[in-house]
């Protein structure tokens, strides 16, 4: 994987004799895998040149300009080069443009506001490429053989950050983040004990290279907390932290010329010494990124970066627990201009607030009832705001450093909604995968046609269970696929869908009594669409080599549990199928 710099700027150009060493255009990254596929991480000014770039190599290759752009935020120094990126005036030209979702505006919509007559003389509607927006959440989603996980950062706009995985390697991308806990700026403290901080390590767990945001020096940051943007300090600290392979020094201070960000550089690698290499981002820099050895083992997220919340999920109720009156005055403000619903404490037992309720919580009242009653709201998700205590509460999603500006506490609110909203989480791969499918394969019975020697098993648990729906299912690579199904008219859907593809990953019955009440499976279209689905019971089909290649399962529309009877009696029913399938086998084999 290649990664080169063209812009490494932060908040405005700066281009000057003092500048040209580092570069004065804004933030644009440039990535390409072995395979070709090519990703541009923000859009600033640095942008202009990528763009004359890929036009000119279009020019000799004959093949028009097209790729991925990847937008952190839609702050002006990391979108202001679209209007100028040439290949969106290329014909032929194909671009896919993936940020983060608000919960009004579209990344679409957003992106063309700088282009309406005000601001530009050439209207988006211009654009001669064919070009895609894709809003995100937190999550995963892929882009050809790249694998991208994409996480919110600490900006006081909504901001993701992305770990892109391929090649064996992987690199983040977390420009225009803020410490959590504001004591580790100065890159003492310890970044696990703050929620935030730790979580933000771990999305860059092991990571072969980080482009992380180290704009200010420990004095600068104490004028501009609350900015978002770290220290050079913090970015070491957190590197190490996470056993990153190389941090590069990113989103340079328009402020800081070539000998500043020299001091800087050689202040993170004084600090960093023997525990990572520490590189500063200059323009036209090119990296080559390759494995290491041993890398930290880094587990992904599971959910659906690229999921459509619903209205009412996007309508979520704010419940305020905090008696400060001016925290309450500024919540109440930032929650209006959001459009999102504000309920005083008392009154959280009206109907349909329960489930989506968002808690916001004056953490430092330790005295009140309100923070006395924060370890009771169970799995709700919680903000909690605090002025200089420790950030180590468990019971909290994310916490917001009071005081505050407006503009902050919008995007804190908005990143707890969009969090809450998404409650679908495709499965894990096992780890025996590549032998799993190989299992799978050699069994010869994908896209076979039904069997009565398969059929007699659904049909026979749907009447033990009293169950509407059973299926013998096979998980493949993509798609898991029913050999047999009773009550059902499809034959296969994506596996990120797959229920089953969550219930090969145990030894045992897999049973979820009430699907809507199991963030791994709430929102997806199987629970939330047409069928329905409630209840789920999936016994593993694991062959004699231990390869888990799919289950027996049932399913109700009404949640229900299966007691320790029943559950013998599932297992039972899947020996059977399981016989049959290595039965199949052996007569493959001959």
């Amino acid at each position: 994987m290649q990664v080169r710099f063209w812009g490494t700027r932060g908040s405005i150009a700066s281009p000057g004799p003092d500048t040209v060493r580092y570069g004065g255009n804004t933030a644009c990254v440039e990535i390409r895998s072995a395979s070709g596929v090519l990703l541009v991480l923000d859009c600033g000014t640095g942008a202009r040149r990528l763009g004359k770039d890929l036009v000119e190599q279009s020019r000799h290759t004959h093949v028009p300009p097209s790729g991925c752009l990847l937008i952190g935020h839609t702050h002006w120094d990391h979108i202001q080069g679209l209007p100028f990126f040439a290949p969106l005036f290329e014909d032929g030209s194909v671009w896919d443009v993936y940020g983060p979702r608000g919960l009004g505006e579209s990344i679409g919509q957003t992106l063309a506001g700088q282009m309406q007559y005000q601001y530009f003389p050439v209207s988006h509607e211009q654009l001669v490429a064919h070009v895609s927006f894709h809003d995100l959440l937190e999550g995963s989603f892929e882009i050809g053989d790249l694998r991208i996980t994409a996480q919110y950062l600490n900006h006081p706009a909504l901001t993701l950050g992305y770990r892109i995985e391929g090649d064996g390697v992987s690199v983040v991308y977390a420009c225009d983040h803020e410490p959590y806990d504001p004591s580790l700026v100065g890159g003492g403290g310890d970044v696990s004990a703050s929620r935030g901080d730790s979580r933000h390590a771990q999305f860059m767990l092991g990571a072969d290279l980080v482009i992380h945001d180290s704009q200010y020096r420990p004095d600068e940051y104490l004028y501009k907390k609350g900015w978002g943007h770290s220290t050079v300090e913090y970015a070491v600290a957190v590197a190490a932290a996470a056993q990153v392979g190389t941090l590069v020094l990113f989103h340079h201070d328009p402020d800081h010329d070539d000998a500043a960000v020299d001091e800087m550089l050689e202040t993170a690698r004084l600090q960093a010494g023997n525990a990572l290499t520490v590189v500063a981002a200059a323009e036209g820099m090119t990296l080559d990124v390759t494995p290491r050895a041993e890398p930290a083992q880094h587990v992904g997220s599971n959910l659906r970066a690229m999921y459509q919340p619903t209205t009412t999920e996007l309508s979520a109720f704010i419940v305020l627990a905090a008696a400060d009156p001016a925290l309450r005055t500024a919540i109440l403000r930032a929650a209006a201009e959001e459009h999102l619903h504000v309920l005083d404490l008392d009154d959280d037992d009206e109907p349909g607030v329960n489930r989506n309720a968002l808690v916001v919580v004056d953490h430092d009242d330790a005295l009140s009832t309100q923070a006395a009653r924060l370890h009771t709201w169970g799995e709700r998700a919680v903000l909690a705001l605090t002025r200089d205590r420790p950030m180590t509460d468990t019971t909290v999603q994310d916490w917001l450093v009071w005081p505050s500006s407006i503009g902050h506490i919008r995007t804190k609110l908005r990143a707890a909604v969009l969090r809450r909203a998404c409650q679908w989480q495709g499965a894990p791969l096992p780890g025996d995968e590549e032998q799993r499918l190989h299992a799978l394969h050699a069994l010869k019975l994908l896209d076979t046609v039904d069997e009565e020697r398969f059929d007699r098993y659904t049909r026979e648990a749907c009447a033990m269970f009293h169950v509407p729906f059973a299926t013998v299912t096979l998980v493949d690579a993509d798609r898991q696929w029913f050999k047999s199904r009773h009550g059902l008219d499809i034959h296969e859907t994506p596996r990120d869908q797959s229920v089953c593809a969550h219930a090969i990953l145990e030894d045992d019955v897999l049973q979820v009594p009430d699907l809507q009440d199991d963030p791994r499976f709430a929102d997806n279209p199987v629970v939330s669409g047409p069928l329905g689905l409630r209840f789920y019971a999936g016994a593993p089909l694991v062959l004699s080599d231990g390869s888990h290649v799919g289950t027996l399962c049932i399913g109700d529309v009404e949640p229900r549990v299966l007691d320790a009877g029943e559950l013998a009696e599932l297992r039972r029913l899947a020996d059977g199928v399981r016989a049959q399938l290595e039965a199949g086998v052996d007569v493959a084999r001959g």
